[in-house]
């Protein structure tokens, strides 16, 4: 047993030289490297600053001078090559140009203007619900006058083309058939409606329609809460039980049933877009028909909420350019705090003096490069691509801290072994430690970074992925290549300023005793803090239990973090997307919710000839349509134009085809016409959504029709919405997000693996990384509602890597000071803790901040409490586990001896040099601690 337990031992001891072995060879190439880019950064550091700053600046005038920036809305988020889309291409082969349709016919929305009338409450409403019934009625002659003078003033607004040589009203703008303007509702505009109004009885066929041509389906209308009652006369004392009971089975029946109460009116105004021009023209009426209800329509009888094409993504665009000034003063804020913390540290020799000046300029040096490379290859820039500059800004803030905390650790460590008052820092020894402790990570972050969302770009349908991703990997690889050389050279210009001994800020020369005095103030200060940490200390066993709670606690959080990370639903459009002073377009959106059962039409398209003479066929499509309003999102309308159509006639008649289909089949059927015979070769028919949600249910309802499709007898049939892109898209980013940080996790494992060779460390990477990632999305879900839709996907897809250089970096120097990283993290804490005192309503600002919050704490916790705690409870491990091996005699392997690293400091001989002898494998002095 025990033969087998040595070569056990042997065994892993043997793996365990193998891994210091290549950790020690990884540690020499960092090493390699460090000192060749060093000598070339002290041989040209002002050579490498003018080349640099010249490139950068010329590619910024070339960003000013050709930017093109184009329009960003939901439609670039939308799968071009998706089976939705490829659907939409064989609908309109099939049933040509869409644009002059009516909107249930149509495939995407046009312009158009919906409007939403109620009554006004005055003063005196009460909550009295017969006495609200009559205040809010609308079946009321007054009403109805007032309607009729507002379609007046719509249809008379005109706007100029862009000559201004021709003015269009809407006559001449909207779709129109049989020369007459569809306007859906309009019936309530129609003489007959006036006329029954007092006695209206619901549509038998469920729709309305005149003489003239006037209709409207009374839910659109009405809305779903009008009410019916009973239209009878009073029934005499003498009447016959027999005869009660016949008009009892008649009102169940609803045959003498009225509308009584309608709570609303509703108005649709299609227009023609049947051109660029007509379209740009139509867009120009709506909103200059939307300006007029909300600035010059008054009224003391109705009050309107109308809603355009162009009116949600209008207000949020002029929102979010008014307030993008506060963002603006966030940053600010953000970098004078940051300023003044680097700046604060060390003394007036020791200061990096204007080196976070040079950090931030390389900010905007890296940014104008990065947009002026793409102005040069004329690529047009969308505006999420501005949400970059914020992750990179962040990301560059944190690095050039991370140099200048080194910067400082190092130089105060080489000040200490400073013996001789006339002995020379010497450059060469101290710029490689600062870019051996800083720039491997730097490249290891900028890689996962590189390599994942490049991946992201290629494999990603959604058509907004590619811009947005190839844009951050060019932009975080340039923003690197400026740090190493406009920033580094500044770095090196600011230590040969430390090493000729002048001051901090303003360049003149200090004593020669100044090392002297820094040293006994520096030596005061640590002995200070050497019993502070005395009194603090704590006692091994209530540490260690400490430490093993909060790790306990740890685990907890990531678990809670990823169930609750995965409950995220998604959204296609809700009212906070919309700022608080968008009155009328929440009041509209919030009425279809509440009051309203319609949503967007479903239609199954049967693409090539079928009997539909066939039971069989006829039964396929009648259960179809039952499966459809079976489902739990749609609503119970259905339009099948068997019901409404003559087959035979259709088939076998000789008259025009125009009147041998019903308009209410119109563009549903296309007919192949014949001599003798003609064929039905495509028609379509259809169900209804209740509403216009995009959550994971309404996903769930356009995934069902797919399978009800494709179970179907008719083989050839599909289905088709117009949110049917916006939804597949919805599904396909949730899809991605989750996927995007499983990439960045195991992306980040390999490559900190590969390049650094410690298991220990990779596993504390991800651990942490996967912690800060759903950890934030969890409190966005949690306290904010967090959805993923349109609005704030640019921003998710790119925020993951905020961080990634923290965790990454302190995870290798654990025993260093977090005082570099924390004023980073502090600044942007209170920089965005101080937007709140602004009046912010744009949706994507109040999530950017959020998400900046979150994550900010959330990363300071674990850099200074979680991370802290396993380290201590690794190291406690390992004591215990060397003690164990002291106590084994000979039985035990040979290990391998760490070689001894000698620094010698200054231009002295080795005897008057500080010799420290350093364990290769120590946390402290080398980049790969070992598991």
């Amino acid at each position: 047993m025990a033969t087998l337990n040595n070569s056990s031992m042997k065994q892993t001891n043997r793996i365990k030289t193998r891994m210091n072995s290549i950790r020690q060879m990884s540690n020499s190439k960092w090493k390699q490297f460090s000192h060749i880019y060093s000598k070339f950064l002290i041989r040209f550091s002002w050579s490498i600053f003018s080349i640099s700053l010249l490139i950068t600046v010329g590619l910024l005038v070339c960003f000013f001078l050709l930017m093109e920036i184009r329009a960003f809305d939901q439609n670039d988020f939308i799968m071009q090559n998706g089976l939705t889309m490829k659907n939409a291409i064989r609908l309109r082969k099939i049933f040509g140009n869409d644009t002059e349709l009516r909107i249930h016919q149509q495939l995407n929305l046009y312009p158009a203007l919906d409007i939403i009338i109620k009554r006004k409450l005055g003063d005196n409403a009460t909550s009295d619900n017969a006495t609200s019934d009559n205040l809010t009625n609308m079946l009321n002659k007054t009403i109805i006058e007032e309607m009729l003078n507002l379609d007046k003033q719509i249809q008379s607004i005109q706007v100029n083309d862009k000559n201004k040589s021709v003015k269009y009203n809407y006559s001449s703008l909207c779709t129109k058939i049989n020369h007459a303007c569809i306007i859906d509702g309009n019936y309530i505009l129609s003489d007959k409606f006036r006329r029954d109004m007092s006695n209206l009885i619901p549509p038998k066929n469920g729709y309305y329609v005149d003489a003239l041509g006037a209709n409207g389906i009374p839910e659109f209308m009405f809305g779903k809460n009008y009410y019916l009652t009973d239209a009878l006369p009073i029934v005499p004392d003498y009447q016959e039980d027999e005869e009660e009971e016949e008009e009892k089975q008649e009102q169940d029946h609803g045959s003498n049933k009225i509308i009584s109460y309608i709570p609303l009116f509703r108005l649709r105004y299609s227009l023609n877009t049947s051109s660029l021009e007509m379209r740009q023209l139509a867009i120009d009426w709506e909103r200059e028909v939307f300006r007029y209800i909300k600035e010059e329509f008054k009224s003391e009888l109705i009050e309107l909420s109308p809603l355009t094409s162009t009116a949600i993504s209008d207000v949020i665009t002029k929102t979010a350019h008014d307030e993008g000034l506060y963002m603006m003063i966030m940053f600010l804020i953000f970098f004078i705090l940051l300023g003044i913390f680097i700046s604060i540290q060390g003394n007036f020799h020791t200061s990096v003096g204007y080196l976070p000046l040079c950090g931030i300029l390389s900010i905007g040096l890296s940014t104008g490069a990065t947009f002026g490379l793409i102005s040069i290859f004329h690529i047009r820039i969308i505006e999420p691509m501005a949400l970059l500059v914020f992750i990179v800004t962040i990301i560059e803030c944190m690095r050039f801290s991370i140099v200048c905390g080194e910067y400082h650790r190092i130089i105060t460590e080489h000040l200490i072994a400073v013996t001789d008052t006339s002995s020379e820092i010497n450059i060469e020894k101290i710029l490689p430690s600062i870019i051996e402790s800083t720039h491997p990570y730097f490249i290891v972050s900028t890689l996962i970074i590189s390599i994942v969302y490049s991946l992201f770009s290629i494999c990603s349908p959604l058509s907004s992925t590619m811009p947005i991703c190839l844009t951050l990997v060019l932009y975080i690889f340039l923003n690197y290549i400026v740090h190493s050389t406009f920033f580094s050279s500044c770095l090196v210009i600011t230590i040969k300023r430390v090493s000729s001994r002048r001051h901090g800020l303003f360049c003149y020369r200090l004593s020669k005793d100044y090392y002297t005095k820094t040293n006994r103030e520096f030596n005061k200060l640590k002995l200070l803090k050497t019993k502070i940490r005395s009194l603090l200390n704590i006692d091994s066993i209530w540490k260690k239990l400490f430490t093993s709670i909060l790790s306990l606690l740890f685990i907890v959080f990531i678990t809670l973090s990823m169930w609750f990370g995965l409950s995220i639903d998604t959204c296609l459009y809700d009212n906070k997307f919309l700022p608080h002073n968008a009155y009328s377009l929440r009041s509209h959106m919030q009425s279809q919710a509440d009051d309203f059962d319609m949503g967007p039409m479903i239609m199954f398209t049967i693409p090539e000839e079928t009997n539909y003479e066939n039971e069989q066929v006829q039964l396929a499509m009648r259960f179809l349509l039952k499966q459809c309003v079976n489902e739990t999102r749609t609503n119970t309308f259905k339009l099948l134009w068997l019901d409404h159509e003559n087959i035979n006639s259709i088939i076998t008649g000789h008259d025009p085809l125009e009147f041998r289909i019903t308009p209410f089949s119109r563009n549903d059927l296309i007919v192949s016409e014949g001599q003798d015979y003609s064929k039905i070769v495509a028609s379509r028919f259809y169900c209804q959504y209740k509403s216009v949600k995009g959550d994971r249910e309404d996903i769930r309802t356009m995934n069902q029709m797919y399978t009800y499709a494709n179970q179907n007898p008719i083989r050839s049939i599909f289905p088709y919405s117009l949110v049917f892109p916006n939804y597949e898209s919805l599904g396909q980013l949730r899809i991605e997000m989750c996927l995007l940080i499983f990439a960045l996790i195991i992306c980040s494992f390999i490559t900190t693996f590969i390049l650094f060779i410690s298991l220990k460390n990779s596993l504390l990477i991800i651990s942490h990384l996967l912690a800060l990632l759903a950890g934030s999305l969890t409190c966005l879900y949690l306290f904010h509602n967090l959805t993923f839709n349109f609005v704030n996907a640019s921003w998710l897809y790119v925020v993951p890597i905020l961080f990634i250089d923290t965790l990454i970096h302190v995870c290798y120097n654990q025993q260093n000071s977090k005082w570099k990283y924390n004023r980073v993290i502090i600044s942007l804490i209170i920089s965005t803790l101080i937007l709140y005192l602004f009046p912010i309503q744009t949706y994507i600002f109040k999530i950017i901040i959020s998400s900046i919050i979150y994550q900010s704490i959330i990363c300071f916790i674990l850099i200074n409490l979680i991370l802290p705690s396993w380290f201590y409870l690794f190291q406690s491990n390992n004591d215990n586990n060397n003690n164990k091996d002291n106590n084994i005699n000979n039985d035990q392997i040979d290990t391998v001896t760490n070689p001894a690293m000698t620094i010698i400091v200054g231009s002295q001989s080795l005897p008057n040099g500080v010799e420290m002898n350093n364990p290769v494998n120590e946390s402290n002095g080398n980049i790969n601690h070992p598991i």
